[in-house]
């Protein structure tokens, strides 16, 4: 018993979101080791971050010490001084990266580094961590351009809950994207101004948007094809019943560094159609569809694909997907990280 306590490391787990993904990691880690939550609460303006970092700061100055290893999830403003602690101290620090922190479109105002500012702090963390872990090759790509030197991993994302194994599928005409929308950018980011176009060309079929806050857009959306259901933000586990259901998943983004909706979809043998963008095609493999921003192009694969369904099997993607996005493969990959700091 001994022996196993001491092989347990203090760990700061730093993080400005409680997404599923981010408590996926947590879980992990504290499952494993003596783990400390600090949320860095993420708000706009430099002078109310810059209260957050004086914060994080005393706290690092008051306890830091004590902590083995600075676990951050995103490179940015609440990262740069744990892996700036780390250094001087001879600590261990890692960093996660997950998209938007290697990120620019500027036309959508998207990514860290349309912000000089922010992006030093970035580039910075990403510089100084003892680790870097990304999520995809497509991450990974951009994360070995900014921090060259710095020590690299490729672990990538996963499914962030569990699924019956034994879930009965019951498909129906439906085709299916999910994404949290919520505003302009967020809304031609995710490509649902292609969805909608793709669902005017094809009135005889279902399509489900899950995620947009139809309150702030649906005035927006105009006069939608009467073949589209909205449906706002549901729990996690509430998006089985449409993954069950849908036939096609959908992701027209613009940018997406992993899709994790898009590997869920697939577990419950959604076929998925995706745009070349980002770690998506990472994701789909062979089981899916590449396609153009083209609405026309994607109908024509839509309605065939629907008609004919074919290969793959929705057993193949299934198995596609649990044999890359497992947590159980994360958390090994994650694990074994650790145990070399």
């Amino acid at each position: 018993m001994k022996d196993n306590e001491e092989k347990r490391k203090s760990i700061l787990f730093v993080y400005t979101s409680f997404s599923s993904f981010v408590k996926n990691d947590y879980d992990t880690l504290n499952s494993n080791h003596l783990v400390t939550k600090y949320h860095f609460a993420p708000v706009k303006g430099i002078l109310r971050n810059a209260i957050e970092i004086f914060k994080q700061l005393y706290y690092l100055l008051v306890h830091g010490r004590k902590y083995d290893i600075f676990f951050c999830w995103f490179s940015d403003y609440h990262s740069f001084l744990p892996v700036l602690f780390a250094k001087i101290t001879g600590k261990k620090s890692i960093v996660i990266i997950g998209g938007y922190d290697v990120c620019r479109i500027r036309k959508l105002n998207y990514g860290a580094f349309c912000s000089s500012f922010r992006g030093w702090f970035c580039a910075k963390s990403m510089q100084l961590a003892s680790w870097i872990l990304t999520v995809s090759n497509h991450v990974d790509r951009k994360a070995k351009a900014i921090a060259p030197r710095t020590n690299r991993k490729m672990i990538y994302n996963c499914m962030t809950f569990d699924f019956p194994e034994d879930s009965v599928l019951i498909k129906t005409d439906t085709i299916l994207t999910v994404g949290l929308i919520n505003n302009d950018r967020t809304f031609y980011l995710k490509g649902i101004d292609t969805f909608i176009e793709v669902a005017r060309l094809l009135p005889e079929f279902r399509f489900e948007i899950v995620g947009i806050n139809q309150s702030n857009l649906i005035a927006k959306l105009g006069n939608l094809p009467s073949n589209i259901l909205l449906h706002e933000k549901v729990k996690p586990e509430e998006l089985i019943a449409f993954y069950r259901k849908s036939k096609i998943y959908c992701q027209f983004s613009q940018s997406e560094s992993f899709g994790v909706s898009i590997a869920e979809a697939m577990y419950f043998g959604c076929f998925p159609v995706v745009t070349k963008e980002g770690g998506m095609p990472e994701v789909i493999g062979k089981v899916g569809k590449l396609v153009d921003r083209d609405p026309l192009q994607i109908a024509n694969f839509i309605r065939e694909r629907i008609l004919r369904d074919g290969d793959p099997s929705e057993n193949e993607i299934r198995n596609h997907v649990t044999g890359l996005f497992s947590k159980g493969k994360r958390e090994a990959s994650l694990l074994d990280i650790i145990k070399t700091l």
